[in-house]
């Protein structure tokens, strides 16, 4: 399943000014540069770094009452990760990722082995707690059966000790009360790095020595973690703070393509087309089977009028991935640009079957631009069939699209529904 980007002129307006995201946003405006300066010899939040002893402290865990977490420091190995609720359901959510992975291993380890594991949520909000806050966490961990403790952060006064960066970090501290690994995000590429530096945390693993980290290859090479956090940034909506770590990454790694098509995605939405052709254009060069690479190009072609490179590249991206249907979705726009309706036809018909099916296997809303898009199909469609003089077929589709759409926002003009312009894929 593919994660797709809207963008506009406008950005996201409406994300909380307030709180954590408030907090979070000062910490990384005042320390950025600093931050990926201490990167260059590991992979430090702001306020600590590997090495380093963590001072003690206690919270109060989801039933109010105090734990010690300090006491544990110097007797167990322990693990900490920061986390947050997800902000929306159109959201990747890796906290909840995070602490469903390390539950499997407090499960195995914390009565053999000592592990402890405490999840420090991260508040919406500066002030007090609400209930309702913490019986929407407490019904979370519930649901997801979390075993280890959560406790809360409140006034965000750890978060700022420690200096966090994104939601999730996660801290490992060893037996002897010393921070082993710090790692900001958690992004799939990450969780055999995890695992290898959790069996060494609790004594099943060696420590293989210190890592070239910024020429080695891999999910725990510096250039890939440089860029987790660029993306972790972009998706926040804090587009100039993922710009420093993505120019890094590509500096300490330039023949690692995922960098250079997020730089196209940003130099795109800043206005800069030419730029972002060639970012993309080095992403499929050095990999060939960069499906969003190749999607992302082909948009900006597209939208540029050049339609028969752009369908090549539609048509390499159906290869990879036949279930794509925003690519399918394209190239029934592509076919209408270009009189053939009836592969127009063909091409919608499929991305509206894909749509329904990712509709039927996935959390899905309105605000989500899967279901943006499936409406488009829907409507153009009918369009489609209205110019054949299928009235009824095409009656029949706009019910659907209406009723798919009742509630929403459908400000958009019929023109606007048509354009690609708000597809763009960065993973």
């Amino acid at each position: 399943m593919k994660t797709v980007l809207t963008v506009n002129s406008t950005g996201r307006k409406n994300r909380k000014a307030m709180g954590r995201k408030h907090a979070l946003l000062f910490l990384v405006i005042a320390t950025l540069f600093g931050m990926i300066a201490a990167l260059s010899s590991s992979y430090a939040l702001i306020g600590i770094k590997e090495g380093d002893s963590p001072a003690s402290f206690t919270l109060n865990d989801l039933n109010g009452s105090p734990v010690n977490v300090g006491s544990h420091f110097g007797t167990k190995p322990v693990i900490l990760v920061f986390w947050e609720l997800a902000m929306s359901k159109s959201f990747l959510d890796y906290s909840m990722d995070e602490l469903k992975f390390l539950n499997d291993f407090y499960g195995k380890y914390h009565d053999t082995s000592g592990l402890e594991i405490f999840a420090i949520y991260t508040p919406e909000e500066e002030g007090d707690v609400p209930q309702s806050e913490i019986d929407r966490v407490s019904n979370l961990i519930k649901v997801n059966k979390i075993k280890f403790p959560v406790l809360i952060d409140s006034g965000f006064e750890l978060f700022r000790e420690y200096g966090v960066i994104a939601l999730p970090s996660t801290i490992m501290i060893d037996g002897s009360g010393k921070i082993q690994f710090i790692y900001p995000s958690f992004p799939l590429a990450a969780q055999k790095l995890f695992v290898d530096r959790i069996m060494v945390l609790i004594g099943l693993a060696e420590a293989t020595g210190e890592k070239e980290a910024g020429k080695k290859k891999g999910p725990d090479s510096q250039s890939v973690i440089l860029y987790n956090y660029a993306l972790h940034m972009y998706k926040k909506g804090l587009m100039e703070q993922a710009l420093s770590p993505l120019n890094k990454s590509i500096e300490m790694d330039p023949e690692f393509p995922w960098t250079h098509n997020l730089m196209g995605i940003i130099l795109w939405k800043s206005g800069n087309f030419e730029g972002a052709l060639a970012e993309f254009r080095q992403a499929i060069t050095i990999d060939q089977k960069n499906v969003p690479a190749h999607f992302n190009y082909g948009i900006l072609l597209f939208e540029s009028e050049n339609y028969e490179e752009a369908e090549k590249h539609f048509r390499t991206v159906i290869s990879f991935d036949t279930a794509m249907a925003e690519a399918h979705y394209v190239l029934g726009l592509l076919s209408i640009r270009t009189n053939r309706e009836n592969e127009a036809i063909h091409e919608l018909g499929t991305a509206l079957e894909l749509f329904e099916k990712r509709k039927a296997s996935e959390v899905y809303e309105l605000s989500v631009p899967s279901a943006f898009h499936r409406i488009s199909t829907i409507y153009t469609l009918s369009v489609l069939y209205r110019k054949k003089g299928e009235t009824e077929k095409a009656l029949g589709l706009l019910q659907k699209a209406a009723e798919i759409a009742l509630g929403h926002d459908m400000k958009a003009s019929k023109e606007e529904m048509n354009l690609s312009k708000d597809l763009m894929i960065y993973e």
